[in-house]
């Protein structure tokens, strides 16, 4: 152990050297330039298992292909309980416009702030395990693939199910480039929305596009419809819950003038709650199999896949809300409006309360998320690590 690292915490707001501060942006810095897409992130998670190693802290790997969990033992005292740190991997599939000199070196981006949330996470890791006096139970780190692909942590905790039992709490950060710098907003209920990708298929009858009447034409009932499932929002859904159904994809037919067989529709949903989001599949469903019928054609209904909404524990979320203005000031933490985004970080949210953090990185002349342009002002990694490291000493002293 560096005696030169260790620490003392003193009125719940620990001494972190400025050598972290400096590492958490290198190690940003380094994870930029090599973004890989969802469940491919190879060269990502051979860096995280190196520095991982290099501090002397074992992992579980190729979780759901490529994702990482390890554990840091507190020696403080005895202790059962056990605090999952998350943070996602994977980056996507469009060409840096930045140009920062650590600009990505590969066809893909991360133009979602996932390496900051690496960075943030192995720098966290780092203190703890040179720090393991000051707290007791288990820091697990979960390094997730494939949040962009919405499928990552679903897949971690089914391959580990062990790993994902008995959780006293579950925390991770997403930072947002549209909050200042140095403001953290902890809602104390919903964060993101939840995500579901479907496909109608309707099967009619295809024929002769001059003889529409000895036809059963799926075009002609798809725009109906698409039509029809806006009533499922104004009608349905509760007016005060955030309630989408949007259509993205049509396919069907050959030439102008042929009736096709089949036309197929995709789309996503989203909304604010389990219970909204449920009430939409399920009119969706219905509407897709049964306004079909009233034409003489078949719908066949589908989720490709989807997540929940991220809804904080209102508990926790004060706790941490509390913290945060105990470390910052009063003026740090603050709360948001939902936002009609999705992260499976609402899978790993269904085994413990939970908080999903949006970290204030905001910079002049970047653009918003999953924007070529995409960048985040680094200084709002070391108000990540500082509240993610004394979150861990304060809950598991």
């Amino acid at each position: 152990m560096h005696e030169a690292e260790k620490s003392n915490l003193i009125n719940s707001n620990t001494i972190i050297q400025d050598s972290y501060f400096l590492e958490v942006k290198e190690l940003r810095k380094k994870l930029h330039k090599i973004p890989e897409i969802a469940f491919k992130e190879i060269k990502t998670a051979e860096f995280i298992k190196n520095y991982l190693a290099e501090i002397g802290i074992k992992f579980h790997s190729n979780v759901a292909t490529t994702g990482i969990i390890a554990d840091i033992k507190g020696l403080l005292n005895t202790s059962k309980e056990i605090i999952i740190l998350r943070a996602d991997m994977d980056g996507l599939p469009i060409i840096e416009e930045t140009g920062l000199k650590f600009k990505s070196h590969t066809k893909n981006m991360h133009a979602c702030g996932h390496d900051g949330h690496m960075a943030i996470l192995l720098a966290t890791a780092k203190f703890l395990s040179l720090n393991s006096n000051l707290f007791a139970g288990t820091v697990r780190l979960v390094f997730q693939p494939a949040e962009e692909e919405i499928g990552g942590a679903k897949i971690m905790i089914n391959e580990k199910p062990d790993l994902f039992k008995d959780i006293s709490f579950v925390f991770g950060f997403h930072i947002w480039n549209q909050i200042q710098t140095g403001k953290i907003a902890i809602n104390p209920s919903g964060v993101f929305v939840s995500a579901d990708t479907f496909q109608i298929e309707i099967i009619g009858k295809g024929g002769h596009g001059a003889m529409p009447h000895k036809n059963i034409d799926p075009i002609y009932i798809a725009s109906n419809l698409i039509n029809t499932a806006q009533s499922i929002v104004s009608r349905k859904a509760d007016p005060s819950d955030l309630s989408v159904i949007s259509f993205g994809m049509i396919d069907g037919g050959t030439a102008a003038n042929i009736t096709p067989e089949k036309v197929t529709i995709k789309g996503t949903i989203r909304a604010d709650s389990s219970e909204n989001r449920e009430t939409l599949i399920s009119e969706l469903e219905n509407l897709s199999k049964n306004l079909p019928k009233n034409y003489g054609a078949k719908g066949n209904f589908s989720l490709i896949s989807g997540t929940g909404p991220v809804i904080n524990n209102l508990s926790f979320s004060q706790y941490v809300s509390k913290l945060t203005s105990n470390l910052f000031g009063e003026e740090s933490a603050i709360t948001v409006k939902p936002v009609s985004v999705a992260d499976d970080m609402s899978e790993f949210m269904q085994v413990a309360p939970s908080v999903y953090a949006l970290l204030g990185g905001r910079k002049d002349g970047a653009e918003m998320h999953h924007n070529s342009k995409f960048d985040f002002d680094e200084n709002c990694l070391d108000y990540g690590i500082k509240l993610m490291i004394n979150l861990v000493l304060e809950k598991l002293s």
